[in-house]
């Protein structure tokens, strides 16, 4: 595996590959504001033992990539998705098999839509065709977004948020810990790894350029919800799509997952009984790898 640093305009985004250029690539899209390296380290390497190279990458405002002001430098997904066009062009990918999650999932569906020449085949895991809403479902306010997050996960995290308000986290050990107790209760009741997840986030922290950096939420507010809704532009999707979805995902629930495999045509459905957001056990590693693997192999 290489790092390498694409540039594009005046941003430099932080990618790193893995296996050999010769075989198809597949491009890892990321969530939000987390980082590359929330795309397990095994699932990439078991990805390029399969015969496929693999590229993921930071986001603008995460990890090591370029830090902007979105005040005076706003963007959307429609941005983010040329981002994932550069990344291609600075390989020399003419089309990649894409795959995304949660906010990388719709970045995927805009690469297949307003991209189409340079995606072989979707996988969308963990997302919906719109994200309109989730920031102030998230906060408890009614909202367009349905289904909505899970009532328990919307109680933990206002008890989190108060904690926090009363003894702001300031040193590494419990900023992390104040992420960690975030991330914890997305991972499903079953199929999850809290002690890798426990490790991806301390790796985060420790990787990024400006591990707390305030712009980095604006991806999962301004970012999402300029798109719209995506539903009836998919019913015009003709690339191969895979739909992959954890049954207790407490944030972006199941339904969300069930209606994007419906509006595209020729969709399959992958719903992980016991799985959440994130955080994947080894069982769910092998079952995406498997899945990728199966749509990445004949287009």
């Amino acid at each position: 595996m290489s790092e390498t640093i694409v540039r594009t305009g005046e941003l430099q985004l932080w990618t790193e590959d893995f296996g050999d250029p010769a075989d198809p690539t597949v491009l890892l899209i990321v969530g939000a504001d987390a980082q590359a390296v929330g795309w397990p380290d095994s699932l990439c390497h078991g990805l390029a033992a399969s015969g496929r190279h693999i590229i993921r990458y930071d986001h603008r405002n995460t990890g090591k990539s370029t830090l902007i002001d979105y005040d005076k430098n706003p963007y959307d997904c429609r941005d983010l998705a040329r981002d994932a066009v550069a990344v291609l062009d600075a390989y020399g990918v003419d089309a990649a098999h894409i795959v995304g999650g949660s906010m990388g999932g719709l970045i995927a569906q805009l690469l297949g839509l307003d991209h189409r020449e340079r995606v072989r085949s979707l996988t969308l895991c963990s997302t919906s065709s719109s994200l309109v809403g989730i920031v102030p479902a998230l906060r408890g306010e009614t909202s367009s977004f349905s289904p909505p997050p899970h009532a328990g996960y919307l109680a933990h995290m206002a008890e989190v948020a108060a904690e926090l308000t009363a003894s702001p986290p300031a040193t590494r050990e419990q900023l992390i810990e104040a992420r960690f107790r975030a991330y914890a209760p997305l991972a499903g009741s079953v199929h999850r790894d809290l002690e890798e997840c426990r490790t991806v986030l301390t790796r985060e922290y420790d990787r990024a350029t400006n591990p707390w950096h305030p712009d980095a939420s604006q991806l999962a507010i301004d970012a999402t919800a300029a798109v719209g809704d995506l539903a009836p532009r998919l019913r015009t999707l003709d690339a191969p799509t895979l739909v992959i979805h954890g049954t207790e995902d407490p944030i972006i629930p199941v339904g969300h997952g069930r209606a994007l495999a419906g509006s595209i045509p020729g969709a399959t459905g992958l719903f992980i009984e016991g799985y959440g957001h994130v955080c994947p056990d080894a069982t769910v590693i092998e079952r995406l790898r498997a899945a990728i693997v199966e749509i990445t192999g004949g287009v």
